[in-house]
């Protein structure tokens, strides 16, 4: 049915996995930040280091224990603290992030 439907909205250049579950500051930061880490950079060569700028940025900023996964095609299922989990595709490169904190 409908209710199953993935919806994504578009937020500052990315597709994003709608409701996210993270407030707007965060959300515009991590857009942000994973824009910043992939620009200029191979993503099947350098992945891991956009990976550890986006985490290290965000650990940082927003305190331990962020993590941090890119790629093309993958499923995830993962404990996360409350409002802290966000799930965007940049639709230029079709890469994918998918961010959420826990300790």
């Amino acid at each position: 049915g409908e209710e199953n439907e993935v919806k994504t909205k578009p937020f500052k250049g990315a597709q994003v996995l709608w409701p996210p579950d993270i407030p707007d500051d965060i959300l515009e930061d991590a857009v942000r930040i994973s824009t910043e880490a992939l620009s200029g950079r191979n993503f099947e060569e350098e992945g891991v280091e956009v990976a550890r700028i986006v985490k290290q940025y965000l650990d940082e900023k927003w305190e331990p224990y962020w993590h941090v996964f890119l790629g093309k095609s993958f499923g995830c299922h993962a404990v996360h603290e409350k409002r802290r989990f966000v799930y965007f595709t940049f639709e230029e490169s079709n890469i994918s992030f998918l961010i959420y904190k826990a300790s």
